[in-house]
């Protein structure tokens, strides 16, 4: 069996627009490296257990995605080199029976040649309108898949600044030598003050998983860039899960956890809190439990911190009538784009805009 030569892009854009199924960019990518490491490939039998064990969460979907993969062996061009299929067994029998006919299975056209790259699966993500769970925006694919490209985050992290003279005196301070010279009435020597240095010390505070796991990549490539590419004195990255419950990580697998008073304490007041998360706009529900508990971890953020922004990868229009709506009222949220981050950025230099006019359903 050929894994280049299945066309799994298109079972699992079936699995999700057609049938609902809450798949994500990581569902996909670890059959993508399975297939890599040798994993599904010696017949059919284990391609399918391996997409059903990684994609199904129940015996219907796992009927399901038996059923398009029948469909797939019809026109794999490896077919040649696997048996026939037998006689329907009574499990696909009861299978076709179950799944009704009134939503008919797309029709799946050979696709030869075809090695699905990540940034499509990301591309089916976010141009799906059916999953309510999983709605992403319809942004541009250039050269990146992102809202934001890494070109665009660093350019946006060096407005971060924090300018502190200190160090050597090597740069000459026109206005003091004319006036040591005024007083004088000679010059024998100029004054000189140390350079500028950046002393802007950032901290991302990251959601992960659940309706965060399709941003997962967009989490790590900010991070990436600000701390290689921000120009900041230090960069200290934390997760948590839909909100820190006492708790925030070091790891994004929910390592090395630090008590969230000793965090605010360590960070010190002078630095600024960046929050990255959906806020629950990607699943569209209304949670009081999480708003309550947000309001209080924001309320303690902002007495220890003078500046605190927040960034949200989904787009506004999706927050109305939300959790992510109540929360945005809590503190200054802006969607992920370039405009956005520029605007959070504003907010973390202390130059606070009118930020609710960026989104005027908020007022």
């Amino acid at each position: 069996m050929n894994p280049n030569q299945l066309p799994l892009l298109t079972i699992f854009n079936s699995l999700r627009q057609r049938h609902g199924l809450p798949l994500g960019v990581d569902e996909y990518l670890v059959v993508l490296r399975s297939l890599q490491a040798g994993f599904g490939i010696g017949t059919r039998e284990e391609l399918e257990q391996l997409c059903c064990l990684l994609w199904a969460k129940s015996e219907e979907e796992n009927r399901l995605i038996r059923r398009l993969f029948e469909q797939m062996w019809r026109y794999s061009p490896d077919t040649s080199a696997q048996p026939k299929p037998s006689s329907p067994s009574p499990e696909s029998e009861e299978s076709s029976a179950e799944i009704p006919e009134s939503e008919p299975l797309p029709e799946l056209e050979p696709q030869p040649n075809l090695t699905p790259e990540p940034v499509q699966a990301v591309q089916a993500v976010r141009s799906s309108r059916r999953d309510r769970e999983l709605r992403r925006p319809r942004y541009s694919l250039l050269t990146e898949y992102f809202p934001v490209t890494r070109r665009q985050m660093k350019q946006c992290w060096r407005y971060l600044r924090r300018p502190v003279r200190e160090g050597i005196p090597t740069e000459l301070d026109v206005e003091a030598t004319v006036a040591k010279m005024g007083r004088e009435g000679i010059l024998l020597e100029p004054v000189l003050i140390p350079p500028r240095k950046n002393r802007a010390d950032l901290v991302l505070m990251i959601d992960q998983d659940g309706s965060m796991v399709p941003f997962h990549q967009l989490s790590r490539q900010l991070v990436e860039t600000a701390q290689r590419g921000g120009r900041l004195r230090q960069t200290r990255v934390f997760y948590f899960h839909d909100y820190p419950d006492q708790y925030l990580y070091r790891h994004p697998a929910m390592l090395n956890a630090q008590p969230m008073s000793e965090v605010l304490e360590e960070i010190g007041e002078r630095a600024v809190v960046l929050i990255v998360s959906d806020a629950g706009a990607a699943r569209g529900n209304f949670d009081e439990e999480r708003i309550a508990s947000t309001k209080v971890w924001i309320e303690q953020v902002q007495q220890s911190v003078r500046y605190c922004a927040w960034l949200n990868p989904m787009p506004n229009q999706w927050w109305q009538n939300t959790t992510a709506g109540e929360i945005a009222r809590l503190l200054p949220m802006f969607e992920m784009s370039r405009q956005g981050m520029n605007a959070a950025i504003g907010v973390l230099r202390g130059r606070y805009i009118a930020w609710e006019r960026m989104y005027s359903w908020l007022l």
